[in-house]
């Protein structure tokens, strides 16, 4: 069985991306004519969108979601595109930072997230330290979540480390100099509001950067004509904040502009972001 799947994985690579999103397309509107698989790709929407001036947008935004559900697996093997996306504030992690300060760098599973980290890194930001689940590190991860992680670590001056160990552990990898990127947007228990709805998510950027007293750079994909660029955000400053839940707060309001103008860009938003009770 692992013949036949490493096969198939060898024929991703050599399809033509634009070939590929083709017949992905034809594909997904097939599957989009079984109302039962239509329901999935709406209950996503409803749950990221319900409470928003968009949720009449959903039954629209469904095919597309699922479109960019299907390319996200498809993607990983033409990295290219991940990596060399163009890059507008990288002074924020170049010229205008402090070299004696380490930087949490802020994002979330949206669009092409795979690619931010060597996107970064070519355009100057230098090394980043990516803050990863500890089973994508694990030699048997499938191959799927394996070619992932080389479009994450494609950059050679990148690296990872396990989020494994409390936030004390992972905040003493944050040296001077050092820049640290970790996911809001992952199960966790914080309590928060995110376009309008209670979730839970993950509290450690904004813990990690208040004690450690260093600024958070967040990362969005914004959507421009056919294509997109990732725009860093100006820093934010942990002792500008009454506590580490306001600062995430600020964290997840920028987040969510950028998710609520491409909603179907973000990975699997039930899954992502726990439920609160209404």
């Amino acid at each position: 069985m692992r013949a036949v799947d490493n096969g198939l994985l060898q024929v991703r690579r050599v399809i033509p991306l634009v070939a590929l999103r083709a017949l992905v397309r034809r594909h997904i509107d097939v599957l989009m004519q079984d109302p039962e698989f239509r329901e999935m790709q709406e209950s996503e929407l409803r749950f990221l969108l319900g409470h928003t001036d968009r949720a009449h947008e959903i039954p629209v935004l469904a095919h597309a979601f699922a479109f960019h559900s299907a390319m996200r697996a498809h993607d990983r093997w033409h990295p290219r595109k991940m990596r060399r996306q163009d890059v507008r504030g990288i002074e924020w992690l170049t010229t205008k930072r402090d070299p004696d300060r380490g930087v949490i760098l802020n994002f979330m599973h949206h669009n092409d997230y795979p690619g931010v980290f060597t996107s970064l890194t070519r355009a100057g930001a230098g090394p980043i330290l990516i803050v990863a689940m500890p089973t994508m590190l694990e030699a048997g991860v499938d191959p799927g979540m394996r070619q992932m992680m080389r479009t994450v670590l494609s950059h050679r001056s990148n690296r990872a480390v396990a989020a494994a160990g409390g936030t004390d552990f992972i905040a003493s990898h944050l040296k001077p100099g050092t820049t640290m990127a970790i996911a809001s947007d992952l199960p966790g228990r914080t309590e928060v509001t995110f376009l309008g709805r209670r979730v839970l998510a993950s509290f450690g950027a904004a813990r990690i950067a208040t004690m450690t007293n260093s600024p958070v750079v967040v990362v969005t994909a914004v959507r421009e004509g056919a294509g997109h660029y990732l725009q860093l955000h100006p820093p934010l400053e942990p002792r500008e904040f009454e506590d580490p839940a306001d600062l995430l707060d600020e964290m997840l309001r920028i987040h969510g502009e950028a998710v609520l103008a491409w909603p179907e860009a973000l990975e699997t938003p039930t899954a992502r972001l726990g439920s609160v009770p209404d």
